[in-house]
C-alpha cells in the first residue's frame, strides 16, 4: 500500500540529487511511497516500474539504469538477505518523520542490532490482518491461517502488484498454498507479475486477477508454462 512521504525544499539543491537526471529523480521520489517504514523496497525493476510509471513505454532496462544512477549518486544502497533482495535509501531516517512505523522488509545485515534492542522495531505483513479481540472470545469471522507463512506472502505480493485487498482467509491461503506445493515462491510471483501486466489495463481482464482464477491448478499450470525458461527457480527477477 502506497504511503504519503515528505519531500524536503534542499532536496532540489543537494548536489548528491543533482548527480542524477531529472527522470531518475522522479524515479527515485516516486519510490519513497512504496518503500516501508525503513526505507526498503524489494529489488524489482518489474515491480518499481508498475509502481511509479504504470503508464509510460519505459523498458526494464531504462528503470534499471535509473536504479544504477541512483546507487552511484549513493543514494540507494543494494543487499540481500536469505536470498531475498532490496534497495535502501540512504538518510531516510534524517529526510522521513514517521509516527507509529511498521516494516515489510528485514533491514541489511549491518543493521540486524536493531531488531536486538530492548524495544524491537514491529514487524508487520502490508496486508496484516487486524488483531483479535481481546474479550476472550473467538472472532466469528473468517480467520487467517498463520500456518501459511509463504502461501501469505504470495498474497500480499498480489495484493501490491494488483491493487487489490485479499484477505488471509482458509480459502485464499489454502488454493496459494496448494500451488506452492507443486512451484517456487518466486514462480508464484512470476505469474503474478505476467498477468498483471498482461491484464491489469484491460478492464475486463483485471477482474480476473483474484487467487481463485490465478491459483486454480490447472489455470496456474498454464500461466506458469506460459512464462517459458524465465520461470526457473535460478531466476531473481520477480524477488
Amino acid at each position: 500500500m502506497a504511503r504519503i512521504r515528505t519531500t524536503k525544499p534542499e532536496f532540489w539543491t543537494s548536489a548528491q540529487i543533482a548527480e542524477c537526471s531529472p527522470i531518475s529523480r522522479l524515479l527515485f521520489i516516486g519510490m519513497w511511497n512504496f518503500c516501508d517504514d525503513h526505507g526498503l523496497h524489494p529489488a524489482s525493476v518489474k515491480r518499481l516500474k508498475m509502481e511509479v510509471f504504470p503508464s509510460d513505454t519505459l523498458d526494464d532496462a531504462a528503470i534499471q539504469n535509473m536504479v544504477d544512477e541512483l546507487e552511484s549518486a549513493k543514494l540507494l544502497h543494494s543487499y540481500s538477505v536469505n536470498g531475498d533482495h532490496y534497495w535502501q535509501v540512504t538518510g531516510w531516517a534524517k529526510h522521513q518523520k514517521i509516527e507509529k512505523p511498521t516494516y515489510r522488509h528485514p533491514l541489511p545485515q549491518d543493521d540486524q542490532e536493531q531488531q536486538n534492542s530492548p524495544t524491537p522495531r514491529r514487524v508487520v505483513a502490508d496486508k496484516s490482518p487486524p488483531p483479535r479481540p481481546r474479550n476472550g472470545m473467538e472472532s466469528k469471522g473468517s480467520k487467517p491461517l498463520s500456518g501459511k507463512p509463504d502461501a501469505l506472502a504470495v498474497l500480499d505480493y498480489l495484493n501490491t502488484q494488483a491493487g487489490r485487498n485479499y484477505k488471509p482467509v482458509k480459502a485464499n491461503l489454502s488454493l496459494i498454498a496448494a500451488r506452492l506445493s507443486e512451484a517456487s515462491i518466486d514462480e508464484c510471483r512470476a505469474v503474478i507479475d505476467a498477468k498483471v501486466a498482461e491484464w491489469q489495463h484491460d478492464p475486463k481482464m483485471a477482474g480476473y486477477l483474484r487467487p481463485e482464477t490465478l491459483f486454480g491448478a490447472v489455470k496456474f499450470a498454464g500461466y506458469l508454462g506460459q512464462l517459458g525458461a524465465c520461470s526457473g527457480p535460478n531466476k531473481k527477477e520477480w524477488l
